[in-house]
């Protein structure tokens, strides 16, 4: 029996055992006495509605005074009373219904915190109390499906009364003023105070239609406004110096600035859109009644109308300390740009100098080919002459053979006489025409390696301004200053490289015996995942983002493909720096030259040789995928003891494996050569490449180099640099290595 007297009052406790219900309502904040926010008042919207009226006539007599350009009708100052006591009883209303609300949860929560308790005292030795909780718990489940729906209503009512609040705020007054740098929380006092002030400077202005000379008037003293720019419903006053920005709207996250949109104390019928003004609405009503700070405090004091809720001097302390925080961030600003104009035009300086120093080169460079330009007509014309001279060589050897094979079918020739060395007449005139021939081609040859001498000149020297540019481009060095002595080029470049150029003879050419198969060395290396790119963030715009790559198991090689390798499979050796030995990589090979040289070295060895992917050789020279900055170390003070580059190189190239190897043991993947790899560059492609195997763009028009050469600054030889050339460009700067997949 007791457990069914507990029935009626256990409609009220579904917030103690149905606590989601409760923790989902929007009331708990309520219920704690805590009103929201938007329900302070500034000191304007304080002051009753007769004393609004009030200060509305005063302003308005004063304009009238002054001017006499405009007077209020009677039923105008009604209808704004009216609209101000309509919107008080609105106000009222809905804060009655809130409070009624809040009311009824209260006593719902303590009901049923003391119906829990009793149902926690029931013992669950009797069935009757079994049955008791069971009827209860089916009564709780029907109370708590209503308490939802209450529960969105209540949401609902919540989310109307805040919708009408902000109704309420947007059309009323001036709501609060935004500064362009933040402000605390701490000075939302300061800021309601200067709204007032700039509310009742704003009565001074006849129309929105005038707003851009009375504004700039009117708010002189509290904004010392510097622009004023009208848009459609907007208006926007700012100061730059203060770095004060009033936006008389509210924008779309429901950020409320300053409002123009509608004052419910405004003393005069604003037109409709599109309405035009009419021959009695003046927009010339001059607006001098406040001009400053000390004006509008002077008219409040004599209007008795004192501030409430904050002390007057404190809401003047806080209003200075934010104009003085606001005026010394403008300090900051100012000089971070003042210094980002000196850097700038410094800038701006340099390349004009970069500018004019590469026209000078380009204008030496031009008049030096002119130079060579009769020594090239010349030496075409020698070459012209020694064809001739040769197929009138092959001519007369073939005329002559045949003559002597008739003369043998004719004429018997005895074997003694053979053997003797006996000549026949036309056997000697064979002779002495092959002498006459071949004296006639060994001065020629002999003029031509002459002229040759200055034409070799100039190739270097489009070579080395081509490899100079390059690093120019790269390192962003000073621009570079040369000289021309004589048949010697010199180019001089900041990067601490002086180079004299040498002419080529035919004895520089190499011979070797190399056995192609078992001279080069390889290292396999185990595949992995590393953080490919640029992850020390002191690259280029191409080596970001920096992201995961991973590749197979891979055999690469040891040391770059020398000038003795490439001359044992291809029986030729194009480098520049053929002194230097059968030892020194070779250069002056172009990556459709390596596809030629890759054809022919596996038809001899029977294996599958290849160049390396990107990301093979970035993983390799990373000792395995280390996060180091070269191939071997992190350290610029360090990097000498791995790699041939500008600042020890001497301006050539060195034999391989003379530095230290990186961590898998491979030599020089840092200097002494750039590297051509396999893929096509593409300089956004990191932003779309493959985790696994990453080989490049699928088309392209330049093929990837890496690594740096002995030319380069550390800043051009980093693990991460990516470089990029024509698959037919040549230079001395450019050699390779050779690469194997491992068979899965």
């Amino acid at each position: 029996m007791r457990a069914k007297g507990l029935l009626i009052p256990i409609v009220l406790s579904v917030f103690v055992l149905c606590p989601q219900a409760w923790s989902g309502s929007p009331w708990p904040n309520l219920l704690s006495n805590a009103r929201p926010q938007t329900w302070s008042s500034s000191p304007w919207q304080n002051l009753s509605s007769d004393k609004r009226a009030d200060v509305r006539k005063t302003i308005i007599d004063e304009l009238n005074k002054q001017s006499g350009a405009y007077s209020t009708p009677q039923e105008e100052v009604d209808s704004w009373k009216f609209i101000e006591e309509d919107k008080t009883r609105e106000d009222e209303m809905s804060r009655e219904n809130i409070d009624n609300a809040v009311l009824s949860f209260t006593k719902a929560r303590n009901m049923r915190d003391d119906l829990a308790a009793q149902v926690r005292s029931l013992s669950t030795d009797s069935e009757d109390t079994l049955q008791a909780i069971r009827t209860i718990r089916t009564t709780i489940e029907k109370i708590d499906s209503g308490l939802a729906r209450g529960n969105q209503e209540m949401k609902t009512l919540q989310k109307s009364f805040e919708t009408w609040l902000g109704m309420e705020k947007q059309g009323s007054d001036l709501v609060a003023v935004t500064y362009t740098v933040d402000i605390k929380d701490t000075r939302s006092a300061a800021l309601e105070h200067l709204a007032d002030r700039i509310s009742v400077a704003l009565l001074t202005a006849q129309r929105k239609e005038a707003y851009k000379q009375p504004l700039s008037k009117a708010l002189g003293g509290v904004l010392s406004a510097d622009f004023i720019r009208d848009a459609t419903d907007e208006v926007f006053i700012g100061n730059r110096e203060k770095a004060l920005l009033v936006v008389l709207e509210k924008d779309s996250k429901g950020i409320t600035y300053l409002q123009l949109k509608r004052f419910d104390f405004y003393p005069f019928q604003k037109p409709k859109k599109g309405q035009p003004l009419t021959k009695g609405d003046s927009p010339t009503l001059p607006a001098v009644m406040v001009n400053s700070l000390k004006d509008l405090d002077a008219f409040l004091k004599k209007s008795n109308y004192s501030l409430s809720g904050k002390d007057a001097k404190e809401v003047d302390i806080l209003i200075r300390d934010t104009m003085k925080e606001n005026m010394q961030t403008g300090e900051r600003l100012n000089e971070r740009l003042r210094s980002l104009r000196e850097k700038t035009a410094n800038l701006q300086k340099k390349i004009a100098d970069s500018r004019s120093d590469r026209e000078m080169w380009a204008a030496a460079l031009q008049k030096q080919e002119s130079r060579h330009e009769p020594m090239r007509r010349e030496l075409d014309k020698i070459r012209g002459g020694m064809e001739r001279a040769e197929q009138s060589f092959k001519a007369a050897r073939n005329a002559l053979e045949a003559k002597m094979r008739l003369q043998a079918t004719i004429i018997p020739v005895r074997g003694a006489a053979f053997l003797k060395g006996s000549q026949t007449p036309i056997e000697a005139a064979a002779d002495a025409i092959a002498d006459k021939l071949a004296e006639v081609k060994n001065d020629a040859e002999k003029q031509y390696f002459r002229n040759t001498k200055e034409a070799s000149h100039l190739l270097r020297t489009d070579k080395m301004a081509e490899a100079i540019e390059t690093v120019s481009r790269i390192t962003a060095v000073k621009p570079l200053s040369f000289s021309i002595e004589g048949d010697i080029v010199r180019i001089k470049a900041a990067f601490r490289v002086q180079t004299t150029l040498k002419e080529e003879t035919p004895s520089e050419r190499m011979e070797t015996s190399v056995d192609p198969i078992k001279a080069f060395e390889l290292v396999l290396i185990k595949g992995g995942c590393f953080q490919m790119g640029d992850t020390f963030g002191d690259g280029q715009a191409d080596e970001q983002p920096v992201r995961t790559a991973c590749v197979d198991d891979f055999y690469i090689g040891k040391y770059e493909v020398t000038q003795g390798q490439w001359q044992s499979v291809m029986g030729s050796n194009p480098s520049f720096f053929k002194n230097c030995g059968e030892k020194c990589p070779v250069e002056q090979v172009s990556w459709n030259d390596i596809q030629e040289f890759l054809t022919k070295l596996n038809a001899k060895s029977g294996k599958k040789y290849r160049l390396p992917t990107e990301a093979e050789w970035e993983y390799a020279a990373r000792s395995g995928g280390k996060k180091e900055k070269y191939a071997g170390t992190s350290s610029d003070d360090e990097l000498g003891k791995y790699a041939w580059y500008s600042a020890n190189s001497g301006g050539s190239i060195h034999p391989s494996g003379q530095k230290q190897p990186n961590g898998l043991g491979l030599y020089d993947m840092t200097g002494n050569a750039w590297e051509w790899c396999q893929d096509w560059y593409g300089e956004m492609y990191y932003r779309q490449s493959p985790r696994k195997n990453p080989a490049g763009p699928q088309s392209g028009t330049r093929r990837v180099l890496r690594g740096g050469a002995w030319l380069f600054e550390p800043a051009g030889s980093r693990a991460s640099t990516r470089y990029g050339l024509t698959p037919e460009a040549k230079g001395d700067l450019y050699g390779f290595r050779l690469s194997i997949s491992v068979p899965k």
